[in-house]
């Protein structure tokens, strides 16, 4: 009797009928206003983000929140008023209004007809960042035991007060980006890209002695990306948060990064601390914070051996010089003509728009910061 193949079969046939699709319950229903703004004491705009969320069987683009109404209260009578200056973008005016320490404030609110309004927040005083530092890590690739480079950035910080024991950060990206064409001029194959942190970075120093937080990873980056080929900045912004805001962040953490597995946790609205005034059954996404912020910048320049990103996908041909050059300007761009000989005229050409001028995908305006920062 063959035994084997039997247990094989029955083995098959219980894993075919023991697994099937989970499709949990999900409200579908209705889109909610949501709300995602900051209030610190830097002199700064301050930005309320306004929009109205999609159903999570919808893939449909965020839909901005227009022609709201939007201000900012003091507990000392004061009044601001938001301007919106894009759709769903709504900035105040740097010259009347910057947050002060001790001072509490409240969002306000009035969309399509309702009123909204968050918890009093009061602005925490922020801590200093004591340092910002950088390291090469050995990572392991895969189960082979390949291993790469990567550069690590992390930061430590300490409140002798103990004023704060629970933060945020954030942080923005700029890097330097070359064209490997050195024909081109300085304004064209020299340009600088930058993106802000998508990433929740928090922790807390309650069940501690001490306000500190000692090399806390703020990213890591490897030679995927063309980050660390030239020059890399990083400005960190560090948040003094209360605990609810800083359970806030927690819970969005944990959903985002917990998604997908049998036991992970279903996505779901995070309760913020702002609410609907005029209908107390109408839920309000997003969160409005208020936090004193401090600020530090780190440089590194040429940390990873990178092979050049655009020389790969740059490529070129060189052509007799023709303006009507079939497709040039739609899918073939000209990055230089030539004179080899005396009368003949040629052109370098690429069929990537990029290629030929990096400020279709990046600025070529210098950060003010740039040189000087990295003659330190």
């Amino acid at each position: 009797m063959k035994i084997i193949p039997l247990i094989s079969a029955t083995l098959c046939l219980m894993a075919v009928s023991c697994i099937s699709p989970f499709t949990p319950e999900i409200e579908t229903q209705g889109s909610y206003l949501t709300v995602n703004g900051l209030i610190s004491d830097a002199n700064r705009r301050y930005e309320i983000r306004l929009s109205l969320s999609r159903p999570l069987d919808e893939t449909a683009a965020v839909v901005p929140a227009t022609n709201a109404l939007v201000s900012v209260t003091d507990d000392h009578g004061n009044n601001w008023t938001f301007t919106e200056e894009e759709r769903g973008v709504y900035l105040s005016d740097s010259t009347l209004f910057t947050g002060i320490p001790g001072y509490v404030y409240t969002l306000r609110i009035e969309h399509d007809g309702r009123q909204y309004e968050s918890d009093p927040c009061m602005l925490r005083p922020g801590s200093d960042i004591d340092t910002i530092e950088w390291e090469i890590q050995e990572r392991e690739v895969d189960a082979s035991g390949k291993t790469e480079d990567v550069v690590r950035i992390s930061l430590s910080s300490y409140d002798p007060e103990k004023d704060n024991s629970y933060f945020r950060w954030t942080f923005m990206e700029t890097w330097e980006v070359q064209l490997p064409f050195t024909m081109l001029s300085y304004e064209k194959r020299v340009c600088w890209s930058s993106e802000s942190s998508h990433s929740i970075l928090i922790a807390n120093t309650e069940a501690l002695s001490e306000d500190r937080v000692t090399d806390y990873t703020l990213a890591v980056i490897d030679n995927s990306t063309d980050r660390m080929q030239h020059r890399y900045s990083m400005l960190v912004n560090q948040y003094a948060i209360n605990f609810d805001e800083y359970e806030f962040w927690d819970n969005v953490k944990k959903v985002s990064e917990n998604t997908g597995g049998l036991y992970d946790v279903i996505p779901a609205a995070v309760p913020g601390n702002v609410r609907c005034t005029s209908d107390p059954d109408e839920r309000v996404l997003g969160y409005f914070s208020v936090s004193g912020v401090s600020t530090d910048r780190i440089f590194i320049k040429r940390p990873l051996i990178i092979s050049d990103t655009y020389a790969e996908i740059c490529a070129e041909d060189t052509i007799p010089a023709n303006p009507n050059y079939p497709g040039l300007g739609l899918y073939v761009w000209a990055i230089i003509e030539l004179e080899p000989f005396p009368g003949v005229f040629t052109w370098v050409i690429t069929s990537n728009i990029a290629c030929s001028d990096c400020s279709y995908f990046a600025s070529n305006v210098k950060p003010d910061y740039w040189d000087e920062g990295f003659r330190k």
